[in-house]
C-alpha cells in the first residue's frame, strides 16, 4: 500500500471523536427553556384573565416547548442537575401518545401541562428519600446483589415521577383520563452527562 492509498483510507474512515459544542448546545437549550417558561407564565396569566372574562367562551391551547435535544427529538420540558466529576447532567422529558393521535386534545393538553411545570422548583425530596431508602436492599426479583442508585439516578427518577404525578392528576381533573384506566399519554425521558 502506498502513501496515497493510506491517505485515502484514513480520509474515508468515519469520525470517531466526541461531538464538539455540547456545552454550548446545552446552554442554548437551557436559555431557550428559561425564556419559554417566562412566556408560558405570561400566557397562563393572560389565559386565566381571558377565561375569567369570557366565562368559558373559549379555550387556549399551547403545544409543548419544542426544545430540540441532543438525541434528535423535541422535549416538552428540560432540566439540568450537577453530574459526576463536575459535569452537568442534562435531561429532557417528552409526552408520547399512548392510544391517541399525536394531535388529539389529550395529547395537546398533556404537552401544555408538562411544558408549564417549573422543573427547577419541584419538591422531589419525598421521592428521593424513598429511593435512597432502597439502597442496599435485596432486589425484589431475588437476583443476587443489592439495589444501588447514583445521586443523579435518584434525582432523575424523582423528577420524572413528580412530573408524571402532576400530569396524570391534571389530565384526570380535566376529564381526559381515568384513575382506573391507562392514560392516553405516557412520558419518556433521556439524560446526558449523568454517569
Amino acid at each position: 500500500m502506498d502513501e496515497f492509498d493510506e491517505d485515502r483510507l484514513r480520509a474515508s474512515a468515519p469520525w470517531a471523536g466526541a461531538p464538539l459544542g455540547l456545552a454550548e448546545h446545552r446552554q442554548r437549550i437551557m436559555s431557550e427553556v428559561r425564556g419559554r417558561r417566562r412566556t408560558v407564565s405570561r400566557i397562563w396569566t393572560g389565559a386565566a384573565i381571558a377565561t375569567a372574562a369570557l366565562v368559558g367562551a373559549g379555550s387556549v391551547a399551547v403545544a409543548g416547548n419544542g426544545t430540540e435535544t441532543p438525541w434528535g427529538w423535541s422535549a416538552d420540558a428540560v432540566y439540568s442537575i450537577p453530574g459526576p466529576n463536575g459535569q452537568t447532567c442534562f435531561a429532557g422529558i417528552r409526552v408520547m401518545p399512548d392510544g391517541v393521535a399525536a394531535d388529539s386534545e389529550a395529547m395537546l393538553q398533556a404537552r401544555e401541562i408538562v411544558a408549564a411545570i417549573d422543573l427547577d422548583s419541584l419538591d422531589t425530596s419525598a421521592y428521593e428519600q424513598e429511593m435512597a431508602a432502597e439502597i442496599g436492599t435485596p432486589f425484589d426479583d431475588g437476583a443476587e446483589g443489592t439495589v444501588f442508585y447514583t445521586p443523579q439516578e435518584i434525582k432523575q427518577s424523582a423528577v420524572h415521577s413528580m412530573v408524571a404525578e402532576i400530569l396524570f392528576d391534571e389530565l384526570a381533573r380535566r376529564g381526559l383520563s381515568s384513575p382506573t384506566e391507562n392514560g392516553p399519554v405516557s412520558l419518556s425521558s433521556d439524560a446526558m452527562g449523568c454517569q
